[in-house]
């Protein structure tokens, strides 16, 4: 929607140049040029508690960066609906006005205005009228209110009742765009419009194209409904659901699969299933190459797993969608494997190892059934294509451990293997230095083993099995403080085994115990921190210290 913001032509003649005003309590301030007034919206409130919303109304920004603020266009404004000059309070959201000034009649000593937000006491003999706006009706016409939480309301509502919400709320929210206060407002309408337009084909268009309209709403970098509204782009256009990919991808999040990509993957498929030139052709730019197969491997994934998620159920559900993801990853790996200069020893691991981890776990479900041809069958698979696989290696030195019985061939086996593998396959690399290590633990060389333990955690740190090794072996050898250690470190990643348990239980000061104690009884009790600790007579200091110990 266009506004008429109705600028004076005394301001926009004095400031066809910008010029800098010098502040002694504030610093410097730059007034922009005409030609880079920033249009924007201000707002305001809620002014009493039953006000679930703020106002907004339309302003001219006309300083275009600030010293000890940055840039802070709404320093000083003028409000084409107020027909006032103002500031805006950006860290309290007051808006203040200067009833019956012109430009001509501020223009001399501006400083005195833009101060007055921060109750500025600057000498001179300067007067004038300062009023904060806190009853936006007194103003008619000037003020939209925008209600807070508008997708929930949309989300409960009938196809009714959101028609009598958009009648309401849309003129106002589409009034003011570019807003970082807004997103959730515009992502609010894409909702809305995405319910209507999927429950009424005959005017599904038309809600397409207002869905498409809202994404130019949202100011640049301030996307954040990737992931959210994956559904909703997919539907509204597969071309601008691209786009958001590309962008998401723009953006170097590290793992831009988990933020959206992988929704957006599935998205597109399931709407445009047929349709995977555009997919590749952004697999081309080598800068985005893996990050794509990752979010083709996630989406895939998430619809072979994940249940109680429509996106991912829906792709499950089309066939067609899901040979082409099929496709596209074995074309997007074939990309990097013919050129693997153009990418990390890491990378070309990952591709290799994806090709061959299903053959993995089939060995391994074989193993457990003590069906060790079957084991060899599928390992001689694996290594055949990829020698250097270190899990198969693991695989293959567990093998020899159980089918011969003996603890010294499989250590043997895994020191083999050691030399064999990939240096990028840090998680093969980990398995077989803590194969050698629960070797050793097994023939009573314990504080060998806390050396290859320490090597396979080195590998691979994120791996809470290897701590907790550790802390076994220390617990074996009598070293409890160590013990105590590792077992801490391995329950901080998430391990709950019992080794890690009992070496917690049997270390733990009295005064541990009795916090522990008193936490699982403050959980069970449902009552607020204050409370539990007015009855049981306890420090709230102490008590905060031990629940963020316990709880971390």
């Amino acid at each position: 929607m266009k506004e008429n913001y109705d600028i004076p032509e005394d301001l926009t003649r004095d400031l066809r140049e910008g010029r800098r005003l010098i502040s002694s309590s504030q610093g410097w301030f730059d007034l922009a040029s005409s030609r880079e007034f920033k249009l924007t919206s201000v707002h305001i409130g809620p002014f009493h508690s039953k006000e679930e919303g703020q106002y907004y109304t339309h302003a001219v920004g006309l300083v275009s960066n600030t010293e000890a603020y940055g840039e802070y266009h709404e320093a000083l404004i003028w409000l084409p609906r107020l027909k006032s000059y103002g500031a805006w309070d950006a860290s309290h959201e007051e808006l203040h006005i200067f009833p019956g000034q012109t430009w001509t009649t501020m223009k001399a000593d501006l400083l005195p205005f833009i101060e007055s937000q921060w109750g500025s006491s600057r000498e001179g003999k300067r007067t004038f009228q300062k009023r904060t706006v806190h009853r936006p009706n007194t103003h008619p016409g000037a003020f939209d209110f925008i209600p807070y939480r508008l997708k929930d309301q949309i989300k409960a509502a009938s196809d009714d009742e959101i028609l009598k919400l958009l009648k309401r709320s849309e003129t106002s929210i589409l009034k003011h765009p570019n807003l970082a206060s807004l997103t959730d407002a515009y992502f609010a309408l894409a909702n809305a419009y995405h319910r209507l337009g999927k429950n009424n084909p005959a005017e599904e268009n038309s809600w397409k194209e207002k869905c498409i309209r809202i994404l130019e709403y949202y100011p640049k970098n301030r996307f954040y409904h990737e992931r959210e509204g994956a559904e909703i782009w997919g539907w509204a256009s597969p071309e601008k659901n691209l786009l958001i990919l590309r962008e998401l991808l723009n953006k170097e999040e590290k793992q831009p699969e988990y933020a959206g990509g992988a929704s957006l993957v599935s998205s597109y498929l399931i709407h445009s299933p047929q349709e995977m030139k555009p997919l590749l052709e952004l697999a081309q730019d080598l800068k985005h190459t893996f990050a794509v197969l990752r979010c083709l491997y996630v989406a895939k994934r998430w619809a072979l797993t994940v249940v109680n998620d429509r996106l991912a159920a829906r792709l499950k559900g089309n066939k067609t969608a899901m040979l082409s993801l099929d496709d596209l990853i074995v074309a997007v790996e074939n990309r990097i494997l013919s050129a693997p200069e153009s990418y990390s020893e890491s990378e070309i691991h990952e591709v290799r190892h994806g090709r061959v981890a299903d053959r993995i776990s089939k060995g391994w479900e074989h193993l457990r059934k003590k069906e060790y041809s079957k084991t060899e069958e599928w390992l001689a698979s694996v290594l055949g294509e990829y020698p250097e696989n270190g899990e198969a290696l693991f695989l293959d030195a567990r093998l020899v451990w159980i089918r011969s019985g003996s603890v010294e061939e499989g250590w043997k086996r895994a020191t083999e293997n050691l030399s064999k593998v990939n240096r990028a396959d840090t998680s093969g690399i980990g398995k077989l230095h803590n194969c050698i290590g629960c070797a050793l633990d097994e023939i009573g060389r314990f504080s060998e083993a806390i050396e290859s333990l320490r090597l396979a955690e080195e590998s691979d740190p994120k791996e809470s099995i290897y701590p907790a090794n550790r802390a076994e072996m220390f617990w074996k050898l009598g070293d409890e403080k160590s013990a105590s250690l590792y077992a801490r470190k391995s329950k901080k990643m998430g391990n709950k085994s019992e080794i890690v348990e009992t070496i917690l239980k049997k270390t733990a000061k009295p005064s541990q115990i009795r916090w522990e104690s008193l936490l699982k009884e403050w959980e069970k009790s449902g009552l607020s921190d204050k409370e539990f600790c007015a009855r049981e007579n306890l420090s709230k200091k102490a008590f905060a210290h031990w629940r963020r110990k316990t709880f971390r």
